[in-house]
């Protein structure tokens, strides 16, 4: 029963860490950028933009994955319980940019918790099975 529970929690901590780190780097990585970019951003404001979402939301599904360590393509998932959430917030607020521009900012943050999680996945089973060929490298 304490075995059950205490996987239990490592899950739930997985995904709470992981939607933690992509809190935090989008919040240090946005600052240097004056906060949160618009449509009518500079092309450079934008792009910067573009990559603080994609390594945050890299490095969020990396922890949760990692954290977990069962299933960690499953864990990084579930990360987008909690970015789902916070696009409903967003949507919810009224806002100068088009609905596009806010669903395609939250679509690249979810696309990249989960290739952090694909690719820590990847990684993973590389490291455990060393000679081991992938499904991938047998085409």
């Amino acid at each position: 029963m304490r075995a059950k529970l205490l996987k239990f929690l490592r899950s739930v901590l997985s995904v709470a860490l992981g939607y933690t780190v992509i809190v935090l780097c989008t919040v240090v990585g946005f600052r240097p950028l004056g906060g949160i970019i618009h449509l009518h951003a500079p092309p450079r404001a934008q792009a910067a933009g573009a990559l603080v979402a994609i390594i945050s939301g890299f490095l969020g599904g990396v922890t949760a994955a990692f954290v977990a360590g069962r299933y960690p393509v499953r864990h990084a998932v579930a990360v987008l319980i909690f970015l789902c959430i916070d696009t409903g917030v967003v949507l919810s607020r009224p806002s100068s940019d088009p609905l596009w521009f806010d669903l395609a900012g939250s679509a690249t943050l979810m696309l990249a918790t989960v290739c952090g999680g694909v690719l820590y996945s990847h990684l993973a089973g590389r490291l455990r099975n060393p000679g081991a060929r992938t499904p991938a490298a047998t085409r």
